[in-house]
């Protein structure tokens, strides 16, 4: 894997991402992120898995110039939307508990990782939103939906806004705010009290976890918005969006 480094210490997986400058995510990193899960889940010395990004950002969200400029794929690869979401929800479909770590901002599909996982740590200086409606395109609601109240979703959602990382714990989305020198601490705390009970009996309850939301409905809800996204995709506001993005100008929209 070139952008996700798996490494195994006792029965921690310790999942890091690694794309600068931003850590946005592409088809290959998607494509790498159910390959590490997939490795994973098949370690059975493996009973906690710890999620980290390096860098300034956790994850910025979409390459958006691979949005405008999208992969050449050949017949045995996933179609991009269908990658995006089997990437993502190898995440929840793991059968092992997934903490995850936040430094920086974490937008779009890089908040989806915090979203999905089980316990969310974050730094005072993380951000969390899903602002690609200010791109011109179909954000993460359904993902978003998982975790926080409805009412917070819909303003996430219309606004392109972020959330700080106190607000993120106040809706109950992060467990803790705690300084960036302690996260990885912190984090490897909480892997530790969760080793304390028995391995199977941990599995169970993340069966029994996932009868609250099934993932199989989140994939149902997010199947709904790629015929929204492809629409999205050809208007000239999202062109106009990308080239004004690249220019490091304001967009001028035109609803069309």
């Amino acid at each position: 894997m070139q952008f996700f480094t798996l490494e195994v210490k006792g029965h921690i997986a310790w999942l890091t991402f690694d794309r600068p400058p931003a850590n946005a995510m592409s088809y290959q990193t998607y494509s790498e992120l159910a390959e590490a899960f997939d490795v994973i889940d098949a370690d059975d010395m493996v009973f906690v898995t710890i999620i980290k990004a390096n860098g300034r950002f956790f994850s910025a969200g979409n390459d958006v110039k691979e949005l405008n400029d999208l992969p050449v794929l050949g017949p045995q690869d996933r179609p991009y939307a269908e990658n995006v979401e089997y990437g993502l929800t190898a995440i929840i479909r793991s059968a092992k508990p997934v903490i995850c770590l936040v430094q920086g901002l974490a937008g779009g599909s890089g908040f989806c990782i915090p979203s999905y996982s089980d316990i969310v740590l974050a730094t005072p200086e993380a951000s969390f939103g899903i602002p690609e409606i200010s791109r011109g395109i179909i954000g993460g609601a359904p993902e978003a939906s998982f975790s926080l109240p409805p009412k917070v979703v819909r303003y996430l959602a219309l606004t392109g806004s972020f959330l700080s990382a106190e607000d993120a714990e106040k809706y109950g989305f992060v467990l803790k705010v705690v300084p960036k020198e302690d996260l990885i601490a912190e984090g490897e705390k909480i892997a530790n009290e969760i080793l304390k009970n028995p391995p199977l009996s941990v599995r169970f309850m993340k069966e029994s976890l996932a009868n609250i939301y099934p993932p199989s409905q989140i994939a149902d809800l997010i199947a709904g918005d790629e015929g929204r996204n492809e629409a999205a995709l050809k208007t000239e506001d999202f062109i106009e969006s990308v080239h004004a993005f690249v220019e490091k100008r304001p967009p001028q929209y035109k609803g069309r």
